[in-house]
């Protein structure tokens, strides 16, 4: 056993670099669920309108 500490191994040559920022919350709304959810329920609401809009002039 040798005295020195132990080191994670060194990444392959040409394998991009860790990046912590990745594992941290985005700044809007709190949680990637959230993004998530505001992206379905805007979706939701423009299928609705626009079938709305259909259905009143055709």
């Amino acid at each position: 056993m040798s005295p020195e500490p132990h080191r994670p191994p060194e990444a392959p040559a040409g394998a991009p670099a860790p990046r912590p920022e990745l594992d941290e919350t985005p700044p809007l709304l709190g949680s990637w669920r959230n993004i998530y959810l505001l992206v379905v329920g805007t979706l939701a609401v423009l299928v609705a309108l626009f079938w709305a809009l259909t259905e009143a002039y055709s």
